[in-house]
């Protein structure tokens, strides 16, 4: 057995003790910071390995996009498959159900991740309905399959935080995460409170009709810089009537991404936007017929148009009105 000697003084200077000494005990490790009397711990250079290890600093930027394929492996499918099914939704033209496609998720799921890695993923048949919507109207909807709507939730959660954090602007709300309705109340209110009080309130047109896929591609360039996975977007979206027909998982996303050209334009004004519908706030009504018809060129610039029957210019708006669905 050791001596004492050979352990050493149970009343010398042990881990986190004070030492009577100034300084680093290891030759040649000064501490960063010298705390004094506090005994330091060795501070070598990391080595290689350790640097390989260390993550990288987060891009003041936002999210990179440099390659966005790995977020459509099979891991990424499973996270999709149970977003997709915490909602009731029909069947497509195959009759697939979620149930149907849980029951064989350990066969399908890596199966279509090695197609969306190969290329070789081509959508199925769209399913063309009529739904009635709580405003009376009826509303023309494409139903993929549930395999392609589960391609669409993957594709658009690798996509949405990109576009969240370098295309969508703090002033708009609707479609996007944590952002509502009364997101945009809160937004609006603000302005009326500060003597804004003339309201140009715009109401955009037919907003998913009209684009093509090479204008959303585009769009999606500016921030998404892999190739192959906008090639993938690309497919995706060619299998839809049109780029942005509602039916489609991407849709809502697409919406905001097209309306987000129009937002560089108007970006000078005292403007809210939720979902498809602008309201800029002035204080005089020469102002708010100014904002009007700069929102209604920028908008046509994007071969879109305010729907009369809902856009107007309105005196001493109660805020609780504004971005209502039915006008």
């Amino acid at each position: 057995m050791m001596t004492e000697a050979e352990l050493g003084s149970p009343t010398g200077p042990g881990r986190g003790r004070r030492s009577s000494r100034h300084g680093s005990r290891v030759l040649g490790c000064e501490p960063v910071q010298r705390g004094e009397g506090i005994v330091p711990a060795a501070q070598a250079p990391s080595t290689v390995a350790q640097q390989a290890a260390t993550p990288p600093a987060p891009s003041a930027s936002g999210p990179q996009s440099h390659s966005l394929m790995p977020l459509l492996f099979e891991p990424y499918l499973r996270r999709a498959l149970r977003q997709c099914g915490r909602r009731a939704s029909a069947p497509g033209a195959d009759d697939m159900t979620w149930g149907h496609l849980r029951r064989e998720a350990r066969v399908m799921l890596p199966q279509l991740a090695i197609e969306l890695a190969s290329g070789t993923w081509q959508p199925g048949p769209i399913r063309d309905v009529r739904l009635p919507t709580y405003t009376g109207k009826e509303m023309h909807t494409f139903i993929p399959t549930v395999r392609d709507r589960l391609v669409h939730r993957a594709l658009r959660n690798a996509l949405e935080p990109v576009l969240e954090a370098s295309a969508f602007r703090d002033w708009v709300s609707g479609f996007r995460p944590r952002r509502n309705r009364i997101t945009s109340l809160r937004q609006a209110a603000g302005y009326s409170r500060a003597g804004f009080r003339w309201v140009a309130d715009l109401d955009v047109a037919s907003v998913s009709e009209g684009a093509t896929i090479d204008e959303v591609i585009d769009w999606h360039a500016e921030h998404i810089h892999d190739g192959t996975f906008l090639a993938r977007l690309r497919t995706a979206l060619a299998a839809m009537p049109s780029p942005i027909a509602p039916g489609s998982g991407l849709a809502p996303m697409l919406i905001n991404l097209r309306l987000s050209q129009v937002d560089k334009r108007v970006s000078g004004l005292r403007v809210v936007r939720f979902a498809d519908n602008y309201v800029a706030f002035a204080r005089t009504r020469e102002d708010a017929q100014e904002a009007f018809y700069t929102i209604s060129d920028a908008l046509l610039q994007l071969r879109l148009r305010p729907n009369e029957a809902k856009s107007r210019i309105r005196d001493d708006a109660n805020v609780e009105d504004l971005f209502l669905i039915g006008g």
